[in-house]
């Protein structure tokens, strides 16, 4: 391979080797982890395969390779330096009960040295303490005692589990020796190794091996199978491939280096470390950003989307540190789309919805971030006794108003103040713990390994059959496995109808009945190879192998179908309607309604709601028959079947489509111009002319960039539309109209209402002026000062127009303005100009209001409002106020 060997060269060179090892390639899993909330971003590779390490699921072979993309964020406030990334590819081979230690060490080494011709000098060997079989299989391929290092758990030598429980074990790393490094005092004695931290040595491979499992308790156990799990970082390999000690200078990174340069006018120099820092965090944030965005993260205040947000600030806060005052964060990823298109064919599609949501999110910190920077002016005022703000405060001026922490300190040391950084981290461990998803995942992953141990497997007929004739082959309740049962059992068949839930899908219903008993499916579900049926016995019992017939309901069955098939054309609609960068991020598909989660930043037009519902009706009316194939991952793939980044797929797949050219009467298995085209395990119509009716319910916002649609069919659709004309009627008949005639009806009402309500507000306007008029007379004098202290009956928007009424009447005025009404009392507070440079403070005069009377409120230094919980304790609160004010002003 000629030097230097390029990123892309890299990525084809190993899975090529281990392709002819008997690998199959899998493609990388989404950067959102697939049903393990232990996770909140795939951390490794070997993280799409945890259930087939813990026997949970049957893997696609035994031998596996990947480049998984990979997201952590426990080294975010490095990334800047020469080697640290949030996002990286991680190269693996893998073993799921197949090779181990031997053939990974020998593999392992023969990709380095002979593949990519890495001088053998150049490279160490570390193995867990006690493994004498590591050492010595280091030993024969022929690395000297002395670059074969014996490490604790301590210095990195024990892997996983990625989260708090999992597969982990023993692991042996490969180090990269870049040469004695000048200064350092053990490199200069010779006795310098990888842990010494030095930077001479750089960690290029990682192979585990995957012995044992961490349980919740803090013990472990073994594993069904010894297994092997190995990761190399793609861009620190390249690096060592280029010769480069940073891998920002690796040919990918580098493009975004030189982007981040001609944005910024600051030529990249590692020996200016400011500079090179903020260019490289740039660089690294805006390629993060547009995976996580493809894989369905999205910016929010919480979870996956909190990290996203803080990514993009963190570089707006570099980019300011580079004079950079413009937008400039979308330029950044179009280049990262630009390096990565070839490997990643979905960032085409989702380009322009990355380019709008990144500078739309920078547009927004800008426009907080000046508020936010003004706001630590206010709390360096408030600190200024002690020199050092809290770190709740600064806490607060991040999570709340964006100012990353590092510009807070940065400010603070300009004006000779500290920030309290432990408090900090106190706040921000207890927003770290905010962000977990809840769940019950390990009593689910606890079920699944007992049926899993079990080792019965099912297979689902009911694609083509809803009744089977079935043997049962396990059999228990809640407690123990027990010969025969009644109530509740649980049930694995040899084969079943009954689809258990699963891609959004709630599971069939039905009946059993043998010669001995007859029960009600309430629940299927899938555990590995299990399908396991939740059942009620009715009369009688079941026991081992009994032959049971098998039902499913027809009726929900054919319910749950259509609303099945309604959500595949309602997501091709979606794309059509509003582009490409629409992407499923959640469903619910039931016999009564189906529900979509969707990517898109902003809420439906109607017109929008309407192209959707009309797309959807005439793919129905054209009564379009499906047609379900298997076939390989790739070839489906190819072929422009959609896939989701919460599923995990096989080797071979199941593709349902629904082809305009096909209509009712099929003449081909294939064709290239399919309207809706998905990989789905689920059920669904023969045509779309049996879904029927199709009416969207709701769409609704469920969090940022997130959004809801609620849709039903058939006849759920119909009595829907029935209820609907019905209202519409009554509403005429209170309107005393007909249903063709309410809009305008409506119409000329709210004409009268805007009229009406403009008579009152200009009544209320006069009355405001009247009272203000009269209170003029009631006001005290204290020096050259008048102070007003008053109750009245007045709402909340006439207390401010006689706020304002007044404050032109006087050149000094303090008017404290209290107004109950509808039960509930307001409190404005407002301070002439001439009084600020006094100290006094409306703000201040709310808080030793509320102090009494309960409540609270805000506002800045000339005009406060407060909602007061006690008004009956006002005149007590007034008089104190007063006291204050007498002894300010009058000495």
């Amino acid at each position: 391979m000629g030097e230097p060997v390029k990123v892309n060269e890299l990525r084809e060179a190993f899975i090529e080797y281990f392709q002819e090892r008997e690998h199959r390639p899998i493609p990388s899993a989404s950067l959102v982890p697939h049903g393990d909330p232990t996770l909140l971003f795939t951390t490794a590779g070997m993280v799409q395969f945890k259930p087939y390490f813990l026997g949970l699921e049957r893997p696609p072979a035994p031998r596996l390779t990947s480049i998984q993309r990979c997201f952590r964020t426990s080294d975010v406030e490095e990334v800047g330096d020469d080697d640290h990334l949030t996002f990286f590819e991680m190269l693996g081979n893998f073993s799921i009960g197949d090779y181990f230690k031997s053939e990974a060490i020998s593999w392992s080494w023969e990709f380095l040295t002979d593949v990519l011709e890495i001088p053998g000098d150049r490279l160490w060997a570390t193995v867990y303490v006690e493994d004498d079989e590591a050492y010595e299989l280091w030993s024969a391929i022929g690395l000297p005692d002395e670059r074969i290092l014996r490490y604790t758990a301590e210095q990195g030598n024990w892997w996983g589990p990625p989260g708090d429980t999992g597969p982990m074990g023993p692991c042996s790393e490969l180090h990269y020796d870049w040469g004695i490094n000048t200064g350092c005092e053990t490199c200069d004695v010779g006795s310098c190794h990888p842990d010494e931290g030095c930077g001479r040595f750089l960690e290029i491979w990682n192979l585990v091996f995957m012995q044992y499992e961490l349980l919740d308790d803090g013990s472990q156990r073994d594993l069904p199978a010894a297994n092997i799990d190995t990761g190399a970082g793609l861009e620190r390999l390249a690096s060592v491939l280029q010769a480069e000690k940073s891998v920002y200078m690796t040919d990918e990174l580098k493009m975004l280096i030189t982007q981040a340069e001609s944005i910024t006018g600051h030529e990249y120099d590692p020996a200016n470390y400011e500079t090179a820092f903020a260019l490289r965090a740039m660089s690294e944030h805006a390629r993060a950003f547009t995976f996580l965005v493809t894989d369905g993260v999205l910016p929010s205040n919480e979870g996956r989307g909190y990290v996203l947000r803080r990514l993009i600030r963190r570089a707006v806060y570099f980019s300011r540190k580079l004079d950079v005052h413009a937008n400039f964060f979308a330029k950044m990823v179009a280049t990262a789309i630009d390096i990565s298109l070839p490997n990643n064919p979905d960032l085409h599609d989702n380009r322009q919805f990355l380019l709008d949501l990144a500078d739309s999110e920078e547009s927004r910190f800008r426009a907080t971030l000046d508020r936010a920077l003004s706001l630590l002016e206010g709390v360096l005022e408030e600190s200024r006794a002690t020199g050092i703000i809290s770190g709740k405060d600064a806490f607060t001026l991040y999570d709340t108003h964006g100012l990353p922490p590092e510009l807070t300190r940065e400010v603070a040391l300009s004006h000779g103040f500290q920030v309290d950084l432990t408090e900090f981290e106190v706040e921000m461990e207890e927003q770290r713990e905010r962000s977990k998803n809840s769940s019950d995942n390990d009593q689910q992953t606890d079920v699944a390994k007992h049926y899993a141990a079990v080792g019965i497997a099912s297979e689902f007929v009911g694609y083509a059959d809803l009744t089977s004739s079935s043997t049962i082959r396990f059999i228990e309740t809640a407690s123990d496995r027990i010969e025969l049962a009644s109530d509740e059992i649980s049930v694995i068949f040899d084969q079943t109808p009954f689809y258990p839930e699963g891609g959004g899908q709630i599971s069939d219903t039905g009946t059993v009945s043998s010669e001995r008993g007859q029960g009600l499916v309430i629940d299927v579900q899938r555990f590995g190879e299990s399908i396991v049926h939740r059942i009620k016995v009715t009369s009688g019992h079941f026991a081992d192998s009994d032959s049971v017939d098998c039902e499913v309901d027809p009726a929900r069955r054919l319910n749950i179908s259509r609303n099945h098939t309604a959500t595949h054309l309602l997501h091709s609609a979606l794309r059509s309607v509003l582009g490409e960068h629409v992407r499923q991020a959640g469903s619910y598909v039931g016999p009564d309604y189906l529900r979509f989660d969707y990517t898109h930043p902003q809420a439906l037009a109607d017109d929008e709601l309407e192209a959707l519902t009309e797309i959807v009706s005439s793919k129905t009316r054209a009564n379009i028959t499906s047609a379900t194939l298997e076939l390989p991952y790739e070839e489906a793939i190819e072929r422009g079947a959609i896939a989701f980044f919460e599923d995990r797929y096989t080797a071979d797949v199941r593709m349902v489509e629904y082809c305009d050219t096909r209509g009712h009467a099929p003449e081909h298995e294939h064709s290239d111009h399919c309207y809706s085209r998905e990989l789905c395990g689920g059920t669904h119509l023969s045509s779309t002319g049996l879904l029927g009716d199709f009416l969207i319910l709701s769409d609704s916002s469920i969090g940022a960039g997130l959004r809801r649609i609620e849709a039903c069919t058939g006849d759920a659709a119909s009595i829907e539309l029935r209820g609907q004309l019905k209202t519409l009627r009554d509403v005429a008949h209170k309107l005393q109209t007909n249903y063709k005639d309410i809009l305008p009806r409506i119409e000329a009402l709210e004409g009268n209402i805007t009229a009406l309500e403009s008579e009152l507000k200009q009544h209320q306007s006069s009355s405001a002026e009247q009272l203000a008029q009269n209170l003029a007379e009631q006001a005290k004098r204290l020096g050259d000062t008048n102070l007003l202290l008053v109750e009245t009956t007045s709402t909340q928007s006439q207390l401010r127009e006689i706020s304002d009424e007044l404050q032109s009447e006087f050149d000094s005025l303090i008017l404290v303005l209290a107004g109950t009404s509808d039960q509930s009392t307001s409190l404005l507070v407002s301070v002439s100009e001439d009084l600020i440079s006094k100290e006094i403070d409306s703000r201040s005069l709310v808080a030793n209001i509320t102090d009494i009377t309960g409540g609270g409120g805000g506002g800045r230094p000339q005009l406060a409002q407060a909602g007061i919980k006690d008004s009956s304790r006002l005149r007590e609160a007034y008089a104190q106020v007063e006291g204050l004010l007498r002894a300010q002003l009058m000495d």
